[in-house]
């Protein structure tokens, strides 16, 4: 098993222990390819529903150039007051990096010390230097975006995404619940869909700009009624 399937068995059993939670993975998503004949890219999914949180999705996706990538979104659509989180995790032959990405979608956007206690850990790690894109300037100030290197303990991408987790869960299932928070999320989610995302070039690639979007609705930012 590679380094990231074994991330992401721990970053799900991490999450979902001790929860009730529902693999709900539509069936059409859980594995595929692109393109279809050469298969250069493999994408294997998974997604829950998470009672008294919302959705959970990882995506880990396998390229014949080398590139491995693992994708997993919580998306609190039961409107916990923390921030929809992306974490991404790719390796290459000579790159490796860790995005832990929250959007704070909330509508009284409280402090997150728990989140914050990870980024005060891991923030002397090297910056990775992104293209523009709008949504950087949506992340909170506690997201990490971070080079690691690729010839150093790989221990280290699974201690950064297991301890982004584990204070996530704990900061999620502590949180006050207000109804507005949904309405936070669906707007982002609305322009994640129209103004572009981290992975809109590559689900467009897959499934064109239609099915790119209603893979977004239901894996990535779910809202629970799909």
């Amino acid at each position: 098993m590679s380094e990231l399937l074994k991330i992401r068995d721990g970053v799900t059993k991490l999450f979902t222990s001790g929860t009730d939670s529902t693999e709900v993975t539509p069936a059409q998503y859980r594995s595929f390819c692109y393109p279809k004949t050469v298969k250069l890219m493999r994408f294997e999914v998974k997604q829950y529903r998470v009672k008294g949180f919302g959705g959970f999705m990882t995506m880990y996706a396998d390229t014949a150039f080398g590139m491995q990538l693992l994708t997993s979104a919580f998306m609190p659509y039961e409107c916990a007051d923390v921030p929809f989180l992306l974490i991404d995790i790719m390796t290459m032959k000579k790159k490796r990096l860790g995005f832990v990405e929250y959007y704070d979608c909330t509508e009284g956007k409280p402090e997150q010390p728990l989140l914050s206690a990870v980024h005060e850990k891991y923030c002397g790690l090297p910056e990775y230097s992104e293209k523009p894109a709008w949504y950087i300037g949506e992340r909170s100030d506690y997201s990490l975006i971070k080079s690691l290197d690729p010839n150093g303990d790989r221990r280290l991408s699974a201690e950064l995404t297991a301890d982004s987790v584990r204070a996530y869960k704990k900061a999620a299932f502590s949180a006050e619940k207000h109804a507005a928070n949904l309405d936070g999320l669906l707007a982002f989610r609305t322009r994640m869909i129209n103004e572009g995302n981290p992975s809109s070039a590559t689900l467009k690639k897959v499934f064109g700009e239609k099915g790119a979007e209603e893979f977004f609705v239901r894996c990535v930012m779910p809202d629970g009624e799909n």
